[in-house]
């Protein structure tokens, strides 16, 4: 008996071994297709569906559950109508939440969309070339698990919340790690306009994030809408900013990297508040929730964001006053040099340099060189008149006459 017992025990592995058929299936089992993949997540992400009878025990109330109505034709007529409604609402609803989950699961294309974007986002930066980042801006996956992140939480899904907080972190990593590699292998003797632009956010970045957020989260909740005017969303660059982070901290700049961070919390905050807002009056949501509920998690999805972006604009205020402070100083600088030489022509006068460094490059024109004890005299009225500025660089060129 022991021995037989031994060999029915061994028998079981040389049984695979010799047979081919078993073993491929062994090997397909373990190896999924990303289709497969891909359904899996669709089964995780998706909520469990309210069944006919839950639909029809929210349409037909204890109330209206008497044989009165039993044999009422007008009432059932009436009460088809609005289960077909309810159902509809709820395929609609079901649709935008497959939608959303799908494109927030940190999958193999979210991760390639996200490095790609990020290359051509930061090779656009460092180039300054506008054309490029709006690219970038196209390709970037990032608003998707944002407005996904808005859903889970006027739907109460834990599930969905975490997938979008992962993939939103994952995406943010994995950007500014690669344009922090890109911008400290790559050699920048200055910082183009588009960097700059970037770390200065205003009063107006607010407005046009919000506008913007809203567009794309009422594109992805209205299907009649067209694809295609969803991208008009790229207006809330994402991308851009967290690549210019990413540039600061490759250059060692804190300024570049903290002024293009509050840029991106305003981004962030302001589609997650977006979406929220529309999600919750378009009434994505279960068919069978309590609008209670949901309205007190929307709402406090709403205050949450409201504060925390008012935090934020803080700076941002404070960068509004500082640009025009700087514009003004732009505009005096021009018009006293014009005034105190009159033979001059100031052909160009542009300002260079991060926040508290502000420096005004100006070129100038003329037959002859300026007296340098005058134009020292006219830069230092210049400069005490406004102290946002903490250097004047004059570039003269002589201009000779025609026919020379």
């Amino acid at each position: 008996m022991i021995k037989t017992a031994v060999l029915l025990k061994l028998s079981l592995p040389i049984k695979n071994i010799f047979n081919p058929a078993e073993k491929n299936l062994k090997k397909s089992n373990t190896k999924k297709s990303t289709d497969e993949k891909k359904s899996e997540t669709k089964e995780k992400t998706l909520p469990e569906k309210e069944t006919i009878k839950d639909v029809f025990a929210m349409i037909i109330t204890p109330e209206e559950r008497k044989a009165a109505n039993l044999f009422d034709l007008n009432f059932w007529k009436n009460k088809t109508a609005e289960f077909i409604k309810v159902r509809e609402k709820q395929k609609q609803g079901l649709t935008i939440f497959e939608t959303l989950a799908m494109g927030a699961a940190p999958t193999r294309e979210y991760y390639i969309l996200t490095v790609l974007s990020c290359v051509i986002a930061t090779m656009g930066l460092i180039q300054g070339s506008a054309a490029v980042i709006i690219g970038a801006m196209i390709v970037a996956p990032l608003m998707t698990p944002i407005l996904a992140f808005s859903l889970g939480v006027v739907w109460g899904d834990l599930f969905l919340i975490r997938l979008s907080v992962a993939s939103i972190f994952k995406g943010v990593f994995w950007a500014v790690f690669i344009s922090s590699s890109i911008a400290f292998i790559v050699p920048l003797p200055i910082l183009s306009p588009e960097i700059i632009a970037r770390t200065s956010p205003t009063l107006f970045d607010v407005a046009v994030a919000i506008a913007s957020g809203l567009v794309g989260a009422y594109g992805n909740a209205n299907q009649k809408i067209s694809n295609s005017l969803v991208g008009i969303a790229i207006a809330v660059a994402l991308m851009p900013p967290l690549c210019t982070i990413g540039i600061g901290i490759g250059t060692g700049s804190p300024a570049v990297a903290g002024g293009a961070a509050i840029l991106f919390m305003i981004n962030l905050i302001c589609i997650s508040l977006a979406g929220a807002v529309v999600f919750w009056l378009m009434k994505i949501q279960p068919v069978t929730a309590e609008q209670s509920q949901v309205t007190r998690r929307a709402v406090s999805q709403i205050v949450a964001s409201i504060i925390i972006l008012s935090v934020i604009s803080i700076p941002a205020g404070i960068f509004m006053i500082d640009g025009y402070r700087k514009e003004i100083a732009l505009t005096d600088t021009k018009n006293t040099l014009s005034k105190e030489f009159p033979d001059m022509i100031v052909s160009n006068i542009i300002t260079s340099g991060l926040q508290k460094n502000n420096i005004i490059e100006i070129s100038l024109t003329g037959k002859e060189i300026p007296d340098n004890a005058k134009m020292k005299e006219t830069i230092n009225k210049i400069m005490n008149k406004h102290k946002i500025i903490s250097d004047i660089n004059v570039h003269f060129f002589k201009s000779e006459p025609v026919g020379k």
